[in-house]
C-alpha cells in the first residue's frame, strides 16, 4: 500500500467508493453516457486507481487511457452521495503517471511542446496574441488598476476573437481603467496542470505572478483561466483579485455604468464547469442576461450545479474529438428543447465545442459569449 500522505487520503475515499453499489455517479458522467464502458465511469475508474495505489496493478497505457478519459467536470461528484473528490484525485494520479513517463497521452504531447516553445498550447507565436486587440483602441496606461487577461484560446482562435474584442469594448464603455499585456501575455498554465505536468504549470504560475504583480484585479473572460488563477495559484498578501468578466459586468450593470437597450430574444445559458461547479459562479452570468430589457432567460433541464459538460475539457477533445462532439451535441439538443434562439456561455472551449455541435446537428440556435450578447444590446 502507498505510504504517500496524499495517496493514503485518497485510498480512504476510494475505498468508500468501492463499497457503493448504486452507481449513481454514472447518472452524472457525460463520458460514460457516451461510451457505456465501466472503466470510464467514476466507479470503474476509481476501482482501477484503488488497485494501483494499493500496489495490486502496475500502470500501463490502458490505465492511462481510463484516467485521461475524464473531463474533470465534477458533475459525477454532484451525483455522488459520499462526495468523493474525483476531479482532485484524477489530477493527482495524472501527475503521478506523468512522473513515471506514463502520461499524458500521445495525442497531448503537441500541446505540452507548444506550451514550452510558444507559451501557449496552440503553436502560435507570441505576436499573434496582439491581433485581436488591433480591432479596438487598446488602452496604453501601464499603471492601470485592472488588467484584462484574454487567455490563449480567446486570443489565438480566429473563430472566437470577437469575444475579447466585445469584452474590452464593454470595459471602455463603462470607463474601466484597465490595460493589456499583448504579446507578453502568457498561458495561465491550466493545460499543463490538467495533463499532469505540475513542473511546467509551476513555471507558468511563477512567471505570471511577476507579470500580474502591481494590479489590483485581473479580469478574464476564460472560465479556465479564472479557475486556475483563483484556485491553483498560490495566494499571497497583495496578490490581485481574480475576477471573471461576468462578475464585473454584473457590477457595472448594477451601478448604471452600462445601460443596455432592449433586445427581443429568448436565451438559454450553459454553465461552464470551471466557472460553475469548480468556482460556484452561477448568478452573475444570469444577472447580466436578465439585465437586458426584452431578453427572456429560459433554463435547460440540467442547469447550474447540474449543468451538463460541453465535452471539451481536460484534454478530452484533443484525445477523443468524436466523443467530445457527441457530448456537445447532447448539450445543444437540451438548449434547443427550451425554444431558445441563443445559447450563451462564458468559456472559449464551451463556445467552440457547442458551435461545432450546433453545426453538426444543423441547428439554427446561435452560440455566443455573454460579452457578445451584452455588447449587442449596448450598441
Amino acid at each position: 500500500m502507498s505510504s504517500n500522505a496524499a495517496d493514503s487520503k485518497y485510498i480512504e475515499a476510494l475505498e468508500a467508493c468501492s463499497r457503493c453499489y448504486c452507481g449513481c455517479c454514472k447518472d452524472g458522467c457525460p463520458i460514460y453516457a457516451t461510451m457505456l464502458e465501466e472503466q470510464v465511469s467514476a466507479r470503474g475508474r476509481n476501482a482501477i486507481i484503488l488497485a494501483y495505489l494499493k500496489g495490486k496493478i502496475e500502470p500501463d497505457q490502458r490505465m492511462a487511457r481510463a484516467i485521461y478519459s475524464c473531463l474533470l467536470c465534477r458533475l459525477d461528484e454532484e451525483s455522488c452521495l459520499a462526495r468523493i473528490p474525483n476531479a482532485e484525485i484524477y489530477e493527482h494520479i495524472r501527475q503521478d503517471l506523468f512522473s513515471r513517463g506514463m502520461g499524458p497521452l500521445p495525442e497531448h504531447e503537441t500541446l505540452l511542446a507548444s506550451l514550452k516553445n510558444y507559451g501557449n498550447p496552440w503553436m502560435q507565436p507570441k505576436s499573434a496574441r496582439e491581433r485581436w486587440a488591433r480591432q479596438i483602441k487598446a488602452p496604453k496606461d501601464e499603471q492601470a488598476k485592472s488588467l484584462y487577461f484574454a487567455g490563449c484560446t480567446f486570443s489565438l482562435s480566429p473563430d472566437i476573437t470577437a469575444v475579447p474584442v466585445a469584452a474590452t469594448k464593454l470595459l471602455m464603455k463603462a470607463g474601466v481603467d484597465f490595460s493589456l499585456l499583448g504579446k507578453d501575455e502568457l498561458c495561465c498554465g491550466s493545460t499543463a496542470l490538467r495533463l499532469g505536468d505540475r513542473k511546467l504549470f509551476e513555471e507558468f504560475s511563477r512567471e505570471n505572478a511577476k507579470k500580474l504583480a502591481g494590479y489590483e484585479q485581473i479580469v478574464t473572460s476564460c472560465a479556465g483561466c479564472f479557475k486556475t488563477m483563483s484556485q491553483d495559484y498560490s495566494s499571497e498578501k497583495g496578490s490581485p483579485v481574480i475576477v471573471h468578466l461576468s462578475q464585473l459586468l454584473s457590477e457595472l450593470l448594477d451601478s448604471g455604468r452600462l445601460k443596455p437597450h432592449a433586445l427581443d430574444a429568448k436565451v438559454t445559458y450553459h454553465d461552464p464547469c470551471h466557472l460553475g461547479r469548480h468556482s460556484k459562479v452561477y448568478d452573475s452570468p444570469r444577472k447580466v442576461i436578465t439585465s437586458i430589457p426584452g431578453v427572456k432567460l429560459v433554463e435547460m433541464k440540467n442547469s447550474r450545479e447540474h449543468s451538463r459538460c460541453c465535452g471539451a475539457g481536460a484534454g478530452v477533445k484533443t484525445a477523443n474529438p468524436q466523443i467530445s462532439l457527441e457530448i456537445a451535441k447532447r448539450r445543444v439538443s437540451e438548449a434547443v428543447e427550451t425554444g431558445a434562439e441563443i445559447l450563451v456561455s462564458s468559456c472559449p472551449f464551451c463556445e467552440q465545442n457547442l458551435k461545432e455541435a450546433a453545426n453538426s446537428l444543423g441547428s439554427k440556435i446561435k452560440v455566443m459569449d455573454i460579452a457578445e450578447l451584452l455588447l449587442t444590446a449596448c450598441e
